[in-house]
């Protein structure tokens, strides 16, 4: 038998799978609707039932993607750690899914999924997953919809700025804010260029360059909740720096829509959010003169 530990999760899982046959359907989970009967036979001809024990990690923070989870039956704990803690951050019932940025995104999972209850999960290939959505792009939007509603909660609930603002106005914030994706090597800014907008990153990588001796310089190398375009030249109308994506990056553009959607669901946000930006900016012009001279 299986051990639980303190936190009420099993130590070891021991998880049964069995195929199954058009379980995946728009009734059962709405996320389906509209798709053709070919495009569920390709689904459930990919899937396999597995029914796993309470408290069982089902995926964890860092893995890399190889398949999309339905819920048939019992619920699902999304965590993350934060600060040193774990913190559950979201849940999820049967008719939802999870695993939905590793298959849209190819990245590394964001989140730990932890099964709340006994559950009944239907396990798809990705590359099943990956031909529907290649035949019906209303699909694929449908769960990029999603993805970005979920990742964004992610962010919230851990960035320093919004992890004190209420879970109503996090939940207001993530569904109408915006994710701006760029892919590895893809340029957000030169050094140089007009500095119109900051940006904090959500997921993924950026490096931080500027022109040494006419060779561009890696100066640093920034990862999620940090700012970019804070430091200024030319009289604040000139990126000091500029910014590649080292690898697929998710970021939160603080354009003037962005920051009125932050305004009326956190106004004390705004302030937090001004000040992490001056520090950041402090900070940077330091490294900067250390470098450059």
């Amino acid at each position: 038998m299986a051990k639980i530990n303190d936190d009420g999760f099993l130590e070891l899982s021991g998880v049964h799978s069995e195929s199954t046959k058009e379980v995946l359907n728009g009734e059962k989970f709405p996320i389906l609707s509209g798709l053709t009967p070919l495009s569920l036979r390709v689904l459930n001809q990919a899937s396999h039932i597995i029914h796993v024990a309470q408290g069982v990690e089902m995926m964890k923070a860092g893995d890399t993607p190889h398949n999309l989870y339905f819920i048939h039956k019992g619920s699902v704990k999304i965590a993350k750690e934060s600060h040193g803690k774990i913190k559950v951050i979201g849940k999820l019932i049967a008719g939802n899914f999870y695993g939905e940025y590793g298959a849209l995104r190819g990245k590394a999972r964001f989140a730990s999924v932890y099964t709340a209850e006994p559950s009944e999960i239907v396990r798809v290939d990705l590359n099943a997953v990956q031909q529907v959505f290649d035949a019906d792009d209303a699909f694929k939007q449908r769960f990029y919809q999603v993805m970005h509603e979920r990742l964004l909660n992610s962010f919230l609930v851990s960035h320093p700025v919004f992890k004190q603002s209420s879970s109503e106005a996090r939940d207001m914030m993530a569904k109408h804010l915006h994710i701006l994706e760029l892919e590895r090597d893809e340029i957000l800014f030169k050094d140089g260029s007009d500095a119109a907008n900051y940006y904090l990153i959500v997921s993924g990588e950026a490096e931080i360059t500027v022109m040494l001796n006419d060779v561009p310089t890696v100066l640093e190398v920034r990862r999620e909740n940090s700012v970019l375009g804070e430091a200024r030249k030319g009289d604040g109308k000139k990126y000091a720096y500029g910014v590649y994506a080292a690898n697929s990056l998710d970021l939160l553009k603080l354009d003037a829509e962005t920051l009125q959607v932050i305004q009326k669901a956190d106004p004390k946000a705004i302030s937090l959010l001004n000040q992490m930006i001056k520090h950041s900016a402090q900070k940077t012009a330091l490294m900067m003169k250390k470098v450059l001279g």
